[in-house]
């Protein structure tokens, strides 16, 4: 988080805002698909996951865009943490529907294989090596993006990250002001069906993104102020959202308003170790993204409060009402985010994964690859540091 000064603003500050072409929030706002696909394209392709499929929840989007008299075909092979492959797959089904607009429904696993996709087939020459950063020559084909649940953000990332399994298992991202899709449709009321276990961990999970970009050091003004929003929002709205579930359509609003604002922080200020830490949790035990970062998400947060405490104080006064010296409104929020985190049942340690102490050294390994997350981190992480962040929630 910048440093405040008397004016609110540091002495020296310059960032870029970057965000999708365009971006519609609000309920019943998926009903738009067709006529916003229109404006780009005849032939689409729904990009999705067989779950949604099932539960019909695509329906009313394919039936706008046939509305519209949109040509569409559906490619519903999209898997949790999806592989190249998926992209590849779903690259051929576009080509095969001579598709010129991808839909992507779903969260942000086919979100980003939409966007994966909609890069590649603008820019086939990325078709063999499409992982980097700053590298893609032309906007990915014309995108519509509607998430259905609150927390990965991806409708307004450029970020496609998804796993190469061409030699291993390893975590890679296309990452680049091309890949962002073209418009984003918000429709809160896409996600109140979902289970209490998906919607606790995607809110967790957008409070992590704010948080680690509050943190970082490459933070900026606004940034900050969408972070600080974002984690108040989620403070205030994830635990009726996850108990209450279609009972309580403001926390359905709020909830996705968090993960889209926490998104634009962290493009726009930055990430820290938090992700990286859950990387290897996430991997070698096969869990939920989402309770992989809230597993780890309370010892990153120790780890770097000697670096962060007036971050940490100012979160703790804005989010917590916290008084007194900067150390003790600094404990204060972490103690919040330690009893948000417990209140909606995600505080498992890693041992309930089935972590051993044997599995620290390549917990630790896995987490210094993801460099992206720990370059603005506001302490230097090293592998030792890692397997003791690790060791402390075993």
């Amino acid at each position: 988080m910048t440093p405040d000064t008397h004016s609110g603003v540091p002495s020296t500050v310059s960032f870029d805002f970057q965000a999708p072409e365009h971006i519609r929030f609000g309920r019943g706002t998926a009903a738009e698909a067709g006529q916003r696909a229109s404006e780009y394209g005849d032939k689409a392709l729904v990009v999705t996951d067989p779950h949604l499929t099932e539960l019909g929840v695509i329906d009313p989007i394919v039936e706008s865009l046939d509305e519209a008299e949109l040509d569409v075909e559906l490619f519903d092979g999209v898997e949790p943490d999806p592989t190249l492959s998926v992209i590849h797959h779903a690259v051929e089904a576009a080509r095969e529907a001579e598709a010129d607009i991808l839909v992507g429904v779903g969260g942000g696993s086919s979100m980003d294989v939409a966007k994966g996709a909609a890069v590649i087939l603008a820019n086939p020459d990325l078709e063999a090596e499409p992982f980097g950063r700053g590298h893609v020559p032309e906007p990915g084909i014309p995108t519509i993006l509607l998430p259905t649940t609150a927390g990965s953000g991806a409708e307004v990332s450029p970020a496609v990250v998804v796993i190469d399994d061409r030699d291993g298992h390893e975590k890679k991202g296309i990452i680049d002001p091309n890949a962002f899709g073209t418009v984003a449709i918000v429709d809160p009321s896409l996600s109140e069906t979902l289970p209490p276990e998906i919607t606790r961990a995607t809110g967790i999970d957008a409070f992590a993104h704010a948080v680690g970009s509050a943190i970082s050091t490459t933070s900026n003004p606004v940034a900050d102020a969408l972070c600080t929003r974002a984690m108040a929002l989620v403070e205030g709205n994830l635990r009726p959202a996850t108990f209450s579930g279609v009972d309580a359509p403001r926390a359905r609003n709020a909830m996705a308003l968090a993960a889209m604002t926490a998104m634009f922080g962290r493009v726009n200020g930055g990430k820290a170790a938090i992700h990286a830490v859950a990387y290897g949790v996430q991997s070698l035990y096969d869990i939920p993204h989402g309770e992989a970062i809230a597993a780890v998400l309370p010892a990153v947060l120790e780890y770097n409060l000697p670096a962060a405490v007036p971050t940490y104080a100012t979160l703790g006064t804005r989010l917590y009402g916290a008084e007194g010296d900067a150390r003790t409104r600094a404990e204060t929020f972490l103690e919040g985010v330690r009893r948000l985190r417990s209140d909606v049942g995600l505080d498992a340690r890693l041992g309930e994964f089935g972590a051993t102490e044997d599995d620290l050294d390549e917990l630790a390994a896995m987490a210094i690859t993801s460099k992206r997350h720990l370059e603005a981190n506001p302490r230097s992480v090293s592998e030792d540091d890692a397997r003791a962040i690790l060791e402390s929630i075993l």
